[in-house]
């Protein structure tokens, strides 16, 4: 898909009278899709779902952002419920119980559709080429669908942009990468996620931002029968633990290509969750 056929679907869709806001999280994809969008509408309103476990770094990059672009932000955070205390009541959610997704994305989101007194419309930078999964469940769903969890359409019109339209658009047009990525490799909505199993993107976090990291390691002493933080399959189980004295020295950096594909490779979940 070119990025004329992107505006135009943005266009089209956006122009049925209900209100439009574009979901941020401040990883790459979204961060196109809001500039695609400012460029089709001339004026949009960015949604970002803080997690309450997101980066520092995250945060500040999403505010920077929408303060530079003009674009007003609307900054979700559950305040009644913080999400280590529930993985210490129910356990670290995995990948076939991600009861994260429905109580730190779905429910915020949820309770902003109701905030509205007409329809609302997401536009969400979902791409099928990041999973398997994903392809099959869009190639059925298709790029717009009413979602029953938050109560509100979805529009996802970078379905068939690939990873590398997505560098290229971000340097053709010099948009800022969100720093998270160079310093952990990941965009930082959720500097804890069950689909990040790697020992390198841990020791970061653990180097960089270690009082995070301890509450990973204490919720995991919290689990009785020494649970783990990251289920592997197959009733296996990584101990994150066990990276406390490890570090990683803070002037450690990778290749810009590498740095591209250790993105790739530890994609956080915050898409996942609205799906």
């Amino acid at each position: 898909m070119s990025v004329t056929t992107t505006l135009k679907t943005i266009q089209k869709y956006s122009n049925n009278g209900m209100d439009v806001v574009v979901n941020f999280s401040g990883g790459r994809y979204s961060l196109v899709l809001l500039h695609l969008a400012l460029r089709a509408l001339g004026k949009v309103k960015a949604v970002y779902v803080d997690t309450t476990i997101s980066l520092p770094e995250c945060n500040e990059f999403v505010e920077e952002i929408c303060e530079a672009w003009g674009v007003e932000l609307i900054v979700l955070k559950r305040k009644d419920v913080d999400f280590w205390d529930l993985v210490k009541r129910r356990g670290f959610p995995h990948h076939r119980f991600r009861w994260c997704m429905k109580e730190f994305k779905s429910v915020p989101l949820r309770l902003l559709s109701q905030s509205f007194d007409g329809e609302l419309l997401h536009l969400v930078g979902t791409s099928k080429h990041e999973s398997s999964f994903r392809k099959k469940v869009y190639d059925i769903r298709g790029m717009y669908h009413y979602n029953y969890s938050i109560r509100a359409f979805c529009l996802h019109p970078m379905l068939e942009w690939t990873e590398n339209m997505v560098y290229k658009y971000l340097e053709y047009h010099n948009i800022p990468l969100n720093p998270c990525y160079e310093k952990y490799y990941n965009s930082g909505n959720c500097y804890y996620c069950p689909y990040v199993s790697s020992m390198l993107y841990y020791s970061k976090l653990a180097s960089l931002q270690p009082k995070l990291f301890s509450k990973i390691v204490d919720a995991e002493k919290a689990m009785r029968n020494g649970g783990g933080a990251i289920y592997l399959g197959r009733g296996k189980v990584l101990h994150l633990s066990k990276l406390v004295s490890l570090s990683v020295p803070k002037n450690v950096k990778l290749p810009s290509c590498e740095k591209k594909a250790m993105a790739k490779t530890l994609y956080t979940c915050q898409k996942r969750c609205l799906m």
